[in-house]
């Protein structure tokens, strides 16, 4: 028994009525995805990469190594011009204006929020700095802070530039756009 021509057609146009339906169900899924994606999460994805950024009209270029639990910060390491010396600069993901090298695949929020929360701690970064010298970059301010962290508070961090301990300054850390380490 021969299956007549009309069925065929109905049963094509049937089917295609159904793959368009599919095509935007997973329109509206993948919608639904990014919708719930967070700069964090993407930079989560991004460690170990290359990543190219602006941040507060500065650009930083180097390899994302590290986030933090909080999602506040990330720790790129850079090659700085002519030395060819690597330093490390945190960087409040807040200040960060627009980023290149972020991959675009998506992951499961609950997986990218569960990888947050095992980042580093930034005063735990901040305080493997003390000794050492910063630059860093403070939020409406046209000069940057230069000196050796001194200490490290809860909710500040101390910078001694050299003109005594009664004059160290003690720095908000919500202020910091970024922070150089100067080895």
């Amino acid at each position: 028994m021969e299956i007549p021509e009309v069925w065929m057609q109905a049963q094509a146009s049937v089917q295609a009525q159904l793959d368009q339906e599919v095509v935007a169900e997973a329109a509206d899924l993948a919608e639904a995805q990014w919708s719930e994606m967070t700069l964090v999460a993407r930079l989560l994805r991004a460690r170990g990469r290359q990543v190219d950024l602006d941040v507060y009209g500065s650009r930083c270029m180097g390899t994302l190594t590290e986030v933090s639990a909080s999602g506040e910060f990330i720790v790129l390491r850079c090659i700085d011009g002519e030395s060819a010396r690597a330093s490390e600069h945190l960087i409040r993901t807040g200040c960060i204006n627009f980023a290149r090298g972020l991959p675009r695949g998506l992951a499961p929020v609950a997986e990218a929020l569960a990888r947050t929360r095992i980042g580093f701690r930034e005063g735990s970064w901040m305080r493997g700095q003390w000794g050492n010298r910063v630059d860093v970059k403070i939020h409406n301010s046209s000069n940057n802070v230069h000196g050796r962290v001194a200490a490290v508070g809860r909710d500040f961090i101390e910078i001694d530039n050299g003109d005594g301990i009664d004059t160290r300054l003690v720095v908000a850390m919500g202020s910091i756009i970024s922070m150089k380490v100067l080895n």
